[in-house]
């Protein structure tokens, strides 16, 4: 694994045997998803997980979402029966700002003489790296979510038409 793999935006491609209008009933319908879903336009759509550990209370959640743990999808029609999924992730620029912690208290040590103890220096960061990884691994179970939900729904469409 790479050592800063955790950082980057995740983009997977999915290639499915349904049209669009398919797509959008097998996620619309109200079966037990682990996951939620809205329909932002024809082809945009946002996923995020019913619930997630901490993100809930910590994190400004907006009305398109129901946790800070949120995939973007695009889909594209490639033939009648064939659709392109793209799910990407975007980048949480809140986690960012917890960086800016250090270089605030080496100011304030630098031009004010103020004592702080190095450790302090290192707590943003670690909690930077430490949570980035939470949100990398919820990441990873959305869109493990999202295609075994669109698996098992495939197969169901399947079986009753």
């Amino acid at each position: 694994m790479n050592t800063i793999s955790f950082l980057k935006l995740i983009k997977e491609e999915l290639n499915v045997s349904l049209n669009i209008n398919d797509i959008k009933r097998i996620t619309s319908e109200n079966s037990e998803k682990m996951f939620f879903l809205k329909w932002l336009t024809e082809n945009e759509f946002i996923i995020s997980l019913n619930f997630s550990i901490g993100t809930n209370y910590t994190f400004d959640i907006d009305n398109k979402s129901k946790s800070a743990i949120v995939i973007y999808g695009t889909v594209s029609e490639l033939t009648e029966n064939k659709t392109k999924i793209i799910l990407e992730t975007k980048y949480k620029y809140g986690l960012y700002i917890i960086l800016i912690i250090p270089i605030i208290m080496l100011i304030l040590r630098l031009s004010y003489g103020l004592e702080i103890p190095v450790p302090f220096f290192f707590f943003p960061i670690v909690f930077f790296v430490i949570i980035s990884l939470i949100f990398n691994s919820e990441e990873k179970k959305l869109i493990r979510y999202f295609k075994e939900h669109l698996e098992t729904e495939k197969i169901t469409h399947y079986n009753t038409v």
